[in-house]
């Protein structure tokens, strides 16, 4: 009879063989093994399955090191063990994942294990499944397709079931968006909290991915482009550039999913809005001033798109400056303007109203009225004849 440490050695060796059998098969996507039933006998696992498929399953947390990432796999792998009765397989990948290969038919199970998962570790659990093959020596495809799934998880995010049956193909990055990297600047420098500095961020990458989910390579790539041309134009712009945390390259591509990448680039930019800010209030002044000057000075032909030429602004950016800074928009502080200017006109000269509207930047006469009698309360005929009482 065996002693109980001699059993303990051979289930160890016959663990370590199992799981090398499977690694191998699995990675050899184009190697078909005719004997795969025969082996699987060899080392008492289950060798036949209806439809066979694979699922990975990975914590969805970060490890200290390897050394214990290797001890919290091994238990999951035999807490599945022993809570799976209906012949399936689980091994360690090469990866760092379970495998978990099953019969399409018995699918169900998936969700339910990924519970017993969470409430036995009180931890989240990332599932790819792949899609069933019609046989067992082909079950690298499968394979391949859930480690593809898993992947997904950058966009669907961690704690999910991802099948890769439900994946739909990445859309190609032409070239960078470099209007859409001015874009989110320009809402940047006028934001006034940090929700509006979110926002545009997650306005950013709303944008970029408007017609489909993108390489996620291009997403690092792109998110390292954008922080380092937000860096260089704020630099460019502060007059005194105080300390701040730079952004580090290693720190995002260790992120996971699009949601950190995004959470990043918004913390990051928080920080370097004390940078921009730092001595940007007097200037902002200064710019709201020359800006109104002109308008007063040009009524009759001023526009968002010319001021914002003599300023040495875009249009877009001015109009976020110009709330923030006088809580009116551009047209709505240039309609007083102008009717403040017809006010005087149609006291102190005898222009008709249809000349009074022209010199102010009008060209339709009845819009004119219009626009005169909502700020006055009358007409401009009755508000001459008032005058002249």
């Amino acid at each position: 009879m065996l002693s109980e440490g001699l059993l303990f050695k051979e289930d160890v060796i016959l663990t370590w063989m199992r799981d090398r059998f499977l690694r191998n098969l699995v990675s050899n996507a184009n190697t078909a093994r005719p004997d795969v039933k025969e082996s699987f006998s060899r080392l008492q696992l289950n060798p036949y399955f209806t439809f066979p498929a694979l699922a990975l399953l990975e914590p969805a947390f970060c490890f200290h090191d390897e050394h214990e990432k290797t001890i919290y796999l091994e238990r999951m792998r035999d807490f599945l063990h022993k809570k799976i009765s209906d012949g399936s397989v689980v091994f360690v990948d090469e990866a760092g994942r379970v495998g978990w290969l099953f019969s399409w038919v018995s699918k169900e199970p998936i969700n339910a294990i990924q519970s017993m998962l969470k409430d036995y570790f009180q931890k989240p659990f990332n599932v790819g499944v792949g899609k069933p093959c019609s046989h067992l020596q082909y079950i690298a495809q499968s394979y391949r397709q859930a480690s593809a799934a898993l992947q997904h998880k950058f966009y669907r995010g961690t704690g999910k079931i991802i099948y890769y049956s439900e994946l739909g193909n990445y859309e190609s990055l032409l070239q960078y968006p470099s209007d859409k990297e001015k874009e989110l600047f320009d809402t940047y420098k006028a934001a006034e909290s940090e929700s509006e500095i979110a926002q545009c961020v997650l306005n950013f990458y709303e944008e970029m991915l408007r017609k489909g989910p993108i390489d996620t390579q291009n997403i690092y790539d792109t998110t390292v482009r954008l922080l380092v041309g937000v860096e260089k134009r704020v630099l460019a712009e502060a007059e005194n550039v105080i300390d701040y945390e730079r952004f580090d390259v290693v720190s995002i591509v260790k992120l996971a999913t699009l949601d950190e990448i995004k959470q990043y680039v918004i913390h990051f930019l928080i920080g370097l809005k004390d940078v921009l800010m730092y001595g940007q209030k007097e200037s902002h002044r200064s710019i709201i001033k020359k800006t109104i000057h002109h308008m007063e000075q040009e009524c009759q032909y001023a526009s968002l798109q010319s001021v914002a030429q003599k300023v040495y602004m875009t249009p877009t950016y001015l109009s976020l400056l110009f709330k923030m800074n006088t809580g009116k928009t551009f047209i709505e502080h240039l309609t007083d303007i102008r009717i403040d200017k017809a006010k005087d006109m149609l006291k102190s000269t005898h222009f008709k109203n249809y000349e009074v509207a022209e010199k102010v930047g009008y060209q339709d006469p009845r819009y004119f009225s219009q626009i005169f009698k909502k700020k006055v309360g009358l007409s401009p005929s009755e508000y001459r004849d008032s005058i002249g009482k």
